[in-house]
This record gives C-alpha cells, structure tokens and sequence, in this order.
C-alpha cells in the first residue's frame, strides 16, 4: 500500500469529502490517469479500510462512512471527466451491476466510470440487483457488454443461475465477471464462451478498447 492509499483512507475515514476528492483532483493535475487513480489509490484505500474493519480497528459504523465519503468522490470525479470529455457517438452499450445481496459498489462503479471514459454508452444498474431485474433490463436495453461485480464470497453461489439466464437470452452480447475473489478462489469454472473473469480494472479495461477497436474496424 502507498502512502497516497493510506492518506486517501485516513481522510475516508473522517468523513472528509472535500480533502478526499481535493487529493484525486490533484493527482488529475499532476497527470495520474483515472485508471491509475481507481486502481492504485482509491481501490487500495478501501482495501486497507476493510483490513482495519477485519481486524476490528475499526467499526462497520467507520466502514460505512468511508464507502460514502468514496461514492461522492467517485461521483464528483465522474461528473468532472463527462463535463470534459468531447461527445461522441457512442455505438456500444454495456451494462453494469452487482449481484442480490452484494452491497459493495464501488468496484463496479469504478468500472462503470472507465467504460464511459473509453467511448461506450453505459448503465450501471448498482448494488444488489435481483436475477429478474437483471433479465428485464437486458431485455430492455439489448447491451454489447453485461458486466456483473461479485465482492463476498458466499454470492458467488449465486453466479451460475445469473450466467445460465442470462446466456439464455437472444442476443448476442460478452458477460465479464469482475471479482477480487480470483486471487483466491478459482473463478474458471464459470468461464464459457461468452464469459470472461477480469480480476481488476486493468484487464477489463484492456477488454473493453479491444472491443471497441475491433468494431471500428
């Protein structure tokens, strides 16, 4: 862990918003990437957050407080790159949302920044969202990409159904299974040919310029 992580956790931890997101808009400045940012400072905070909470230097009450602190940030930060970011005409649709019962968002709304930020049109459904509801929208919205976020360990019981009905569908799109689990548990049983595991923001970002350059092509 770094020491921008670490001060970035400290201030999440006060509840300090506007530190917290004074420090991510200075790493804009000094030329850090958004990528950068979400995967070796904000990620690694809430990591070391969670560590704290594991080893009860902190409290849930901690926990949830830094999580919210983190979402403004995220959001103010989202806000900022949309206003700056030139229209495009956006031909790819990806969908983004945590599993029921996986309260943990950050992650995928993390994910849902970078797929906007790499030209695709983007709905991030958020945390805990019920198989039926998952069906509906992709029904509705007929995406490119669905990507599911699964943080704790005992939802990824709930993976396989999602996976088998959402393939079941008629349309032709990649599902990405985004997860910090694969560092500990073997994620490849639920590969398919229309699925992939990413393991952190760099790969899936890696997935998603790929496909947008194969399309252009």
């Amino acid at each position: 862990m770094n020491d921008l992580s670490r001060k970035l956790a400290q201030l999440l931890l006060l509840g300090d918003m506007m530190n917290s997101y004074k420090l991510v808009e200075d790493l804009l400045f000094e030329g850090f990437t958004t990528l950068n940012i979400y995967e070796n400072v904000i990620r690694d905070a809430m990591y070391y957050i969670g560590y704290l909470w594991e080893i009860d230097e902190i409290s849930v009450a901690d926990e949830h407080l830094a999580t919210g602190t983190a979402d403004y940030v995220l959001t103010k930060l989202q806000f900022r790159l949309e206003q700056e970011k030139q229209q495009t005409d956006r031909k790819k649709l990806a969908i983004v949302f945590c599993v029921e019962g996986e309260e943990h968002f950050l992650g995928a709304k993390m994910a849902a920044s970078l797929f906007k930020e790499h030209g695709w049109d983007v709905r991030y459904l958020g945390p805990n969202l019920p198989l039926q509801h998952a069906i509906f929208y992709a029904n509705k919205s007929k995406p490119d990409m669905i990507c599911i976020s699964v943080t704790v360990s005992h939802n990824l019981k709930l993976l396989p159904e999602y996976l088998h009905a959402l393939e079941s569908l008629d349309q032709n799109f990649t599902i990405l299974i985004g997860s910090r689990l694969s560092e500990k548990y073997n994620l490849e049983k639920f590969l398919t040919n229309r699925t992939k595991i990413v393991r952190d923001l760099s790969e899936m970002t890696s997935i998603i310029t790929n496909e947008v350059a194969h399309s252009l092509r």
